[in-house]
């Protein structure tokens, strides 16, 4: 089992950094949310740093006005992004990051015994929203081929004027080679070991083809007959 396992608690079946408190989770039920607030909900590593569970869906339904970004990434680099911070962090959190293996850790990946839980019920269950109009998803793996039409489409869905310089603008800066050094750069030690490579296909470079399988099946088991798909490339 991964040494991750030690530096996690679990509420409500879900594992999680113990930062996260008890106190924190017992509010978030009656949090509420504005209708001019705009939510980015995603699994760590997908591109965006901070997670929103997907039990929150209710809370968010409560407001017939907020508007609920969803950034998704492929499982596989998600896993393989997730492995290297943690390793980053592992001294942070008192423990060594050679104890810290990706044999161990991809199979707690798959069992969900990683920060925030099993990525596949993370995604699945926000994607069951889809269909409704205040909900936008977006892929990793797109953004990256062409992050001006991502940006685009964003300001369209929050409904934002903007002129079309301002949203070139945007989109330069929210390059990965413009915002790496800035996080490399920034206070906090643990949002100096977010930025990476940020690149597509990388897990091609961590994953044995045994693992891919295995990997494979998983996915097709938890998400298979949800129309959710990735591009893997």
């Amino acid at each position: 089992m991964s040494q991750l396992r030690n530096f996690l608690w679990t509420h409500r079946g879900v594992f999680l950094p113990r930062g996260v408190t008890k106190e924190t989770l017992d509010v978030l039920p009656g949090f509420q949310i504005r209708d001019d607030d705009v939510v980015v909900a995603s699994y760590p590593k997908t591109g965006i740093y901070r997670t929103c569970f997907s039990s929150a869906v209710p809370s968010l339904l409560s407001s017939q006005q907020v508007k609920v970004l969803v950034p998704m990434r492929n499982p596989k680099d998600t896993a393989v992004s997730m492995f290297h911070f943690s390793k980053k962090l592992m001294p942070m959190m008192g423990g060594n990051a050679d104890d810290l293996r990706w044999e161990d850790f991809v199979q707690g990946f798959s069992a969900g015994i990683v920060p925030y839980g099993d990525f596949c019920d993370h995604v699945s269950g926000w994607w069951q929203m889809r269909d409704d109009p205040h909900f936008l998803f977006l892929k990793y793996e797109d953004m990256k081929k062409d992050l001006l039409s991502a940006v685009k489409t964003i300001v369209t869905f929050l409904e934002v004027d903007l002129d079309e310089s301002t949203v070139k603008e945007i989109a330069e800066a929210s390059t990965f080679n413009n915002m790496k050094p800035v996080l490399d750069n920034a206070a906090a030690a643990e949002s100096r070991h977010i930025a990476r490579k940020g690149i597509a296909g990388d897990w091609k470079n961590t994953f044995s083809a045994e693992e891919s399988e295995a990997f494979d099946t998983w996915c097709e088991k938890k998400l298979g007959g949800t129309g959710l798909t990735f591009d893997f490339e």
